[in-house]
């Protein structure tokens, strides 16, 4: 009897969402929300313009990846994984998560409101184009890395938490190792197909 209740209860937290997941969708979306507002407000549809007129330059020129070009995507694609990395060690880290998740959304809707502001329904595409594989690489390692930390930290995910934890210490140890590789494999397909689909999507323009 008692076995089955254990059963039950058990059954019902593993369907629960997790709180520190909702709690850093909140912030992200957030975030979302607060940069599409002022990046609509901004109105910096020259600067656009003139961004877009010389990656196009640069695109029709063949010019080869740079030494610039390729800091700028591992600071784009490392930036958020190693700050929730480092920020994991304080003490109160959650509140460091949240500001952090709520800063990306911020960057994130605020280029995206931008673009849309300047071209309309192709600067979404454009946007979609130049940021949507770095949010499907970015997002998700951050996410693993800040709930990685609350699930590990003593005296937070409780006994039967713990004891699961233990039970499968490799798996998790093996995927941290991974994230770094995961990333430059990002970074990678970011320098390889965004150029590409940046230029189909400029023909829509033009």
């Amino acid at each position: 009897m008692r076995e089955n209740c254990l059963a039950r209860r058990s059954s019902r937290t593993k369907g629960r969402l997790a709180p520190e997941l909702l709690l850093l969708s909140v912030a992200y979306g957030f975030g979302l929300a607060a940069g599409h507002f002022i990046g609509l407000a901004a109105g910096a549809d020259a600067e656009i313009r003139t961004y877009l007129a010389a990656y196009a330059q640069a695109l029709e020129s063949g010019s080869t990846v740079t030494a610039a070009s390729l800091l700028g995507v591992a600071m784009a694609y490392y930036r958020m994984p190693c700050a929730v990395f480092f920020c994991s060690f304080l003490r109160n880290a959650n509140y460091f998560f949240c500001g952090i998740f709520l800063l990306e959304g911020f960057l994130l809707s605020y280029a995206v409101a931008c673009f849309s502001g300047a071209l309309g329904q192709q600067g979404v595409l454009i946007s979609l184009c130049t940021l949507g594989i770095r949010a499907m690489f970015v997002l998700p390692v951050s996410l693993f890395l800040a709930l990685h930390r609350r699930w590990s930290a003593p005296g937070i995910a409780g006994r039967r938490a713990t004891k699961q934890l233990s039970l499968q210490p490799g798996r998790v140890g093996r995927f941290l190792f991974l994230i770094p590789a995961l990333l430059a494999l990002g970074g990678l397909c970011e320098l390889t197909f965004v150029p590409k689909l940046t230029a189909l999507a400029l023909k829509f323009i033009v």
